[in-house]
């Protein structure tokens, strides 16, 4: 089975990939919003949505308008379809550990093609509490910082960049 039918599959079953990690970022994503004058984002791999919803509202914290932001999540059917158009800036929290490493290059150039001017990530550089059901941790590409970075910074080609490390 494909890996990402089985994230689908553990999306279906309603209790993993509720979206809350952009929570713990908000303010950082905040900074970067006033300081390149967002206008409009995508979150990318936004799990099923639950911060833009009550009763978390991210994007008041965020500083961007819930209809300029694009969710995208393809483990999700209601969140499946690709943005449709550029955004100012993508964020992409606790997702980019669970693509298999030979996937990245072409996953990270994706976020800065669909990026007008700055791509904020975090990566979570450890193992993950869940496993899918034959035991295989979900985090498929654990790497340090310095990885990531450099990874990152390859792609970034004229666009800022912010990569942080989730706890």
């Amino acid at each position: 089975m494909s890996l990402l039918k089985q994230y689908r599959k553990l999306a279906d079953q309603g209790d993993k990939f509720h979206g809350l990690t952009i929570l713990q970022h908000a303010k950082q994503i905040q900074g970067i919003v006033r300081a390149h004058e967002i206008e409009s984002m995508i979150d990318w791999g936004c799990g099923r949505g639950d911060a833009y919803f009550d009763p978390h509202n991210v994007w008041k914290t965020i500083g961007v308008r819930l209809a300029r932001v694009q969710l995208y999540d393809p483990s999700f059917k209601h969140r499946s379809k690709p943005p449709s158009r550029p955004a100012d800036l993508v964020v992409c929290s606790d997702v980019l550990e669970h693509i298999p490493e030979d996937e990245l290059p072409a996953f990270v150039a994706n976020l800065f093609a669909h990026a007008k001017k700055h791509v904020w990530a975090s990566v979570c550089c450890r193992p993950a509490e869940k496993c899918f059901p034959d035991g295989t941790n979900l985090h498929v590409t654990l790497r340090p910082m310095a990885w990531w970075n450099d990874l990152f910074a390859e792609h970034a080609v004229g666009k800022a960049f912010t990569l942080t490390e989730t706890p």
